[in-house]
């Protein structure tokens, strides 16, 4: 009797236990069913800038420039791993009156476009096992935007290892084709020295970690390897920072940054910021000051970052040519040094106010030989731009 009541003992647990796993996935289908049914395939969201930008270099009549953007994003569920995204740009020069890269025609011609981007990133992105994968033209930035920040025609796969500080450390390999100004003025580049414009023939590998350290502190590293596929010249980059709060409102960032450029191949930044603007938090903002020594040769697509720039490598170019005929190839800067002092404040919900004033100095330089001239020019650059997120 004894054994007869343990075998439907046994019998009743193992009903029991066949029961929780079909309830058990019959849950997780209803969650999935749920899901599908609240949330749509394709979402769309955004944000518009009003932008006014006013830039002065030492003995040349600066340019000033008035501009309004639009960025829209999409993103379609293929399924519960992939997904397809896509970004689209497009700007109205409010100075001139005209669209998106609008020139007076052609690169050099009257009349038509320079060119356009209305698609600035389509990639598709989803998981394979415990890889993050993205596929398509994307964005790629290095920690901080510090040595790279272009787009990439290739793919990119992530991993990610939990910590005990309850953040991931996440390990990015990228692969492409890119964009790059890179080689303007390099002493090894004998092809084009003097083509300030740059080339999109250009293979890029990036290696990027950024790991948690501490509770509220990460360390960052960059290797990025380019290749000309003209003729197979090559330049290596490599960067190392880190990120820590100090205490709960002021945060410090620090990095370092070499090629193996034979010239203007260091650089580095220190900013410390007090507060956090918060486009959800009304009345939030922000106060930063940011210490830069950027050259050429160590950024991987920029010639500078963060909107520095030199007079003939300004985004105004022809404005400042046209005013200072001649003039402003004998001001062509491979340096800037100097500090950017910034603000910004979310009035209401959903948007913001930026403030930045950059000022310093820019090392001039022949790109001819790739070297400094010891000649040192005052440069400042104002921006003031209100956001507004959808």
């Amino acid at each position: 009797m004894r054994r007869q009541l343990e075998e439907q003992l046994r019998q009743a647990q193992d009903l029991q236990n066949r029961l929780n796993a079909q309830l058990g996935s019959l849950e997780k289908r209803m969650k999935k069913v749920e899901k599908r049914s609240w949330e749509p395939p394709v979402e769309i969201h955004g944000y518009g800038r009003l932008r006014w930008d006013k830039q002065n270099f030492e003995g040349l009549k600066g340019a000033k420039q008035q501009t309004i953007w639009l960025n829209l994003f999409t993103k379609y569920r293929i399924n519960d791993t992939w997904s397809i995204h896509s970004e689209h740009e497009f700007e109205n020069n409010l100075s001139k009156n005209s669209g998106a890269y609008e020139g007076d025609a052609g690169y050099d011609a009257a009349g038509g476009k320079k060119y356009s981007r209305p698609v600035l990133q389509l990639y598709t992105e989803g998981r394979i096992g415990g890889l993050n994968v993205k596929l398509g033209r994307y964005y790629l930035q290095s920690p901080y935007k510090f040595t790279f920040d272009e787009k990439i025609d290739g793919w990119q796969a992530s991993y990610g290892l939990p910590t005990k500080w309850g953040r991931k450390a996440m390990f990015t390999i990228n692969s492409g084709n890119t964009f790059s100004k890179n080689l303007y003025g390099d002493t090894e580049n004998e092809m084009d020295p003097w083509n300030k414009g740059g080339s999109t023939n250009f293979r890029v590998l990036s290696l990027i970690s950024e790991i948690p350290v501490a509770k509220n502190t990460n360390i960052t590293s960059h290797y990025g390897r380019m290749t000309r596929r003209d003729d197979h010249l090559q330049r290596k980059t490599w960067s190392f920072g880190f990120d820590t709060k100090l205490n709960r409102d002021l945060k410090l960032w620090a990095g370092i940054a070499k090629s193996d450029s034979k010239t203007l191949n260091k650089s580095h930044f220190l900013q410390l910021q007090y507060k956090e603007a918060r486009p959800d938090i009304p009345g939030s903002f922000d106060i930063y000051i940011k210490k830069y020594l950027q050259r050429g040769h160590t950024g991987m697509t920029n010639w500078f970052n963060d909107d520095i720039s030199d007079a003939s490598m300004s985004d105004y170019e022809k404005d400042i040519d046209k005013d200072n005929p001649g003039k402003m190839w004998d001001h062509r800067a491979g340096e800037f040094n100097g500090l950017r002092i910034g603000a910004d404040f979310v009035p209401v919900r959903n948007t913001k106010l930026l403030l930045h004033y950059t000022f310093g100095k820019l090392g001039i330089f022949d790109p001819g030989t790739g070297y400094l001239t010891g000649k040192r020019d005052d440069y400042s650059f104002f921006r003031a731009q209100w956001e507004m997120y959808f």
